[in-house]
């Protein structure tokens, strides 16, 4: 229900070419009170419209701005007025100008046109057009659109770029370059309460991800638990001074106290950021050719390989990788397996992978169903990560409780006695989920006990943590006492 449309017309003139720069896109919103409300946001590139002395001496420029929304022809509201620029002393240099209008509409499908003037020279004008559906409903969960923000600060006098209390410039772009390290965004939420009951509590998440291979980018992630009620403010912020370039998706989830997504919402942007983009090292083709992943040249093996790197690759090394995988193009995917060796061992990048290599075998043998192999598992995954657990600890018929096995690591980076549990929900089979770990940015679930012995537990209220009193029960004291 967001559109993002770049204004950018070249006019052709008796004296040459003329051209009016200028950038729009809008958001909905609603109001208990007024209904569906249109924000509309336009930012004028200063140096592309003309600028005169006034009144007061000072040089501004002078916009007609006319907006119509129109049903079967017929025009049923429309906006018209002058938007003038800041003042400025010389001719040197023309700052750029924004504007931030609210539009009144009805539910339904509107006929769109946007026309822009420039006052000053009547040959710099141009007319955009669009769709524009607004449907939303007093009665069910509705997102409203999503607003970019370049800027905020606390209001002092309530204007038109206030919201719940802070002045919000909008940023009206989808292209965040390098000297841009924060990326602002505000979003409401439409009763949440008829979504998950009045009060009730739900978890509320957003996080970008690769916009082509949809891999997550837990390094720009949030989450945060809230109360169900009728409109709840998103006013989120995520640092990306070392988000590197790319396409990626902004992506807003409602999930349930059992984590499960009943809504979302995504908006995309590109990011430039040329000084991160040679993650992996990039080399010409003669020295890759020279390198032991010349012998690698079966596309089926070589992505085989890539993808088994991915428990041991940060999050945009695998959003490299999956981009390199379905361009299904051997050189580029041998290139990139190599300088993700080089990476890790730069004198010595083939021992490195044969060794890794060995590591994936027995991971293979140990961790493999028929779901899926071993280095896809949670518990390959972690070994393939954090190496081999000090001890293990298993329990494959405890009363009331599922297989699980209980991992416990004397070192895991910085961090001490730290422990992993895995369990079996199908009972029988070899493909074991890990539910709980207090390692820091593995999952954490509060109440792993109750859901371990969910056989035999109810999960009525997912804040109380211990499991009710089993015969034969004894999880938390393996993983409290790891042996």
């Amino acid at each position: 229900m967001k559109k993002l449309a770049t204004l950018i017309l070249i006019l052709i003139s008796f004296y040459g070419y003329s051209n009016m720069r200028a950038y729009f896109y809008y958001a909905p919103f609603y109001n208990q009170n007024q209904g569906s409300i249109l924000e509309t946001y336009l930012t004028v590139i200063g140096n592309s419209v003309s600028f005169k002395l006034n009144e007061n001496n000072k040089y501004q420029s002078s916009l007609e701005v006319v907006m119509l929304f129109k049903q079967d022809g017929k025009i049923q509201e429309f906006m018209k007025y002058n938007l003038l620029s800041p003042e400025v002393a010389d001719s040197v240099t023309f700052p750029n100008f924004i504007d931030q209008q609210r539009i009144s509409l009805k539910n339904g499908t509107y006929y769109f046109e946007l026309s822009i003037k420039d006052n000053n020279d009547t040959l710099k004008k141009y007319t955009i057009s669009d769709v524009i559906t607004v449907d939303y409903s007093s009665d069910a969960f509705e997102f409203s659109g999503i607003q970019f923000i370049e800027s905020y600060k606390q209001t002092i006098e309530q204007n038109k770029l206030t919201k719940n209390g802070y002045d919000l410039t909008p940023y009206v772009s989808d292209f965040y370059p390098t000297n841009m390290n924060q990326f602002i965004f505000y979003c409401e939420l439409y009763n949440t309460n008829k979504l998950v009951g009045e009060n009730e509590e739900y978890l509320l998440m957003y996080y970008l991800e690769s916009a082509s291979s949809k891999v997550t980018l837990n390094d720009y992630s949030k989450i945060k638990k809230q109360k169900a009620q009728s409109q709840t403010v998103i006013f989120g912020e995520l640092n990306i001074e070392k988000l590197p370039s790319g396409t990626y998706n902004l992506v807003i989830e409602i999930r349930s106290r059992e984590n499960t997504i009943l809504k979302m919402k995504k908006i995309t942007f590109t990011r430039s950021k040329p000084s991160l983009d040679k993650l992996i090292p990039e080399f010409d083709e003669g020295e890759v050719a020279s390198s032991f992943v010349a012998q690698y040249t079966n596309v089926d093996t070589l992505i085989e390989y890539i993808n088994c790197t991915f428990p041991i690759s940060d999050n945009m090394e695998t959003v490299y990788a999956k981009t390199h995988i379905e361009s299904n193009n051997i050189k580029n995917m041998q290139s990139y397996f190599y300088g993700f060796w080089v990476k890790r061992n730069f004198n010595h990048p083939e021992q490195a992978w044969n060794n890794y290599k060995e590591q994936v075998k027995m991971v293979n043998h140990l961790y493999s169903s028929q779901i899926r192999k071993g280095y896809e598992s949670d518990r390959g995954r972690v070994y393939l990560q954090y190496g081999a657990p000090n001890t293990v600890s298993e329990s494959q018929h405890e009363p009331s409780a599922y297989p699980y096995e209980v991992w416990h690591y004397y070192v895991i980076k910085d961090e001490t006695n730290k422990k992993f549990i895995f369990y079996n929900p199908q009972i029988a089979g070899n493909d074991y989920d890990l539910l709980h770990s207090d390692v820091t940015g593995e999952i954490y679930t509060k109440n792993w006990e109750r859901v371990l012995h969910k056989r035999n537990t109810t999960l009525s209220n997912p804040d109380e943590k211990n499991a009710d009193e089993h015969y034969g029960g004894k999880a938390k004291d393996m993983f409290d006492n790891p042996r």
